[in-house]
């Protein structure tokens, strides 16, 4: 049973009632906890004050289970007809259902994503079966923008989404403008610290590693972190946190370390974090807006390049810190503060073209002109 052609077919004969200027419908296909670009524009629109009725797909309508029968049927009827109805649709992922629709002429799509910048390949620039290709070039057609950090990726997310750069847009990235305003950080830091007594008084470090493409390599990924040998060395400074990916499915975090996978405000978290050590994830685009220390932790480095997704910019050139193999460089590089604010502030630099709080306002702007 293909549900994402079943669902495009109840979209399609609602396609044929009437759109509603005033109605936009926010597709949360990754899920973010309700935060994000989505709800940033969201907010936006009701600090105006603008006259517009919000309706949410949300990831967890998704589930398909007994338990979740009543919410299926309300995603394949109410809301399929909320979103063909709909003058606005802004989506967060590639929403697969959208191959097999018939937008409505009057409808604009807009495509968020969920990460900012363009660091490992994804999309139309790493996927090698014909079939995902074809449908992806499928969705996209029905897109009208695709939204971009940079002029300077325009080229790579045309690529990765199988479009022209006609329809990518570089007007700012509504989920970085929390980086720039004020943020009760303490407030959130004392919260996190009453949870976890053992970060007080000490620098927070995140490990955010990243999935990999092979399954049993996701499985052994935290294998290749000594967290006994970290807190031995660096536990009187250096509190140790663990967000994993979402699509590492199979990959357990150890109970003596303090797993913030789950936590659901990943900007909040990033704005606590004092150091981070990323691989090769998106986050740390996201994280260099801070202008805070990275170390890219790539014990993998030589097979990632030759046989996962690899980097549209050379990773080792444009890197926001030090490239470190092995836990005996990155304990090093960690006690000797041997990380490069002026490679962070670079990254952050070639992957986005703005640095304020204002790019919901420019968005709203855009497609609403208030």
């Amino acid at each position: 049973m293909n549900t994402n052609k079943i669902f495009a077919q109840v979209f399609n004969f609602f396609r044929h009632w009437k759109v509603k200027e005033n109605r936009v419908t926010l597709i949360e296909k990754l899920d973010t906890g309700g935060c994000g670009s989505l709800f940033s524009i969201k907010e936006e629109c009701e600090r105006r004050g603008l006259p517009l009725s919000f309706h949410v797909i949300r990831h967890s309508d998704y589930d398909v289970s007994i338990r979740n029968l009543p919410g299926l049927v309300r995603l394949f009827t109410y809301k399929a007809y909320m979103m063909a109805t709909s003058s606005h649709i802004f989506v967060n992922d590639n929403f697969m259902p959208m191959a097999y629709m018939h937008m409505a002429p009057e409808t604009t799509v807009v495509q968020l994503w969920h990460g900012m910048g363009s660091f490992k390949k994804f999309g139309g620039s790493s996927e090698t079966d014909p079939g995902l290709l074809k449908e992806l070039e499928a969705v996209n057609k029905n897109v009208t923008h695709i939204l971009a950090s940079s002029v300077n990726i325009k080229g790579n997310y045309a690529e990765a989404f199988c479009v022209p750069e006609s329809k990518i847009l570089t007007i700012g990235c509504p989920q970085a403008d929390v980086y720039f305003k004020e943020n009760d950080v303490e407030g959130k830091r004392q919260e996190l610290e009453r949870k976890y007594p053992n970060l007080k008084g000490k620098k927070l470090v995140l490990y955010a590693p990243t999935f990999r493409d092979d399954e049993n390599r996701d499985r052994e990924l935290l294998q290749h972190f000594d967290f006994e040998q970290f807190e031995k060395t660096l536990g009187d400074e250096y509190c140790l946190g663990v967000r994993l990916h979402p699509q590492i499915q199979s990959c357990a975090v150890p109970d003596s370390v303090i797993n913030l996978t789950s936590y659901g405000n990943v900007r909040e978290l990033l704005q606590m974090t004092d150091l981070l050590i990323a691989d090769y994830s998106s986050i740390a685009v996201e994280y260099s807006l801070l202008g805070r220390p990275i170390i890219l932790y790539a014990f993998d480095k030589e097979w990632y390049l030759e046989h996962d997704r690899g980097f549209y910019f050379d990773y080792e050139e444009t890197a926001p810190g030090p490239i470190v193999e092995t836990m005996e460089e990155l304990l090093d590089c960690i006690q000797e503060k041997k990380w490069d604010i002026a490679k962070v502030k670079a990254f952050a630099k070639l992957h986005n073209d703005y640095f304020d709080a204002d790019s919901s306002k420019r968005i709203v702007d855009y497609y609403w002109g208030q």
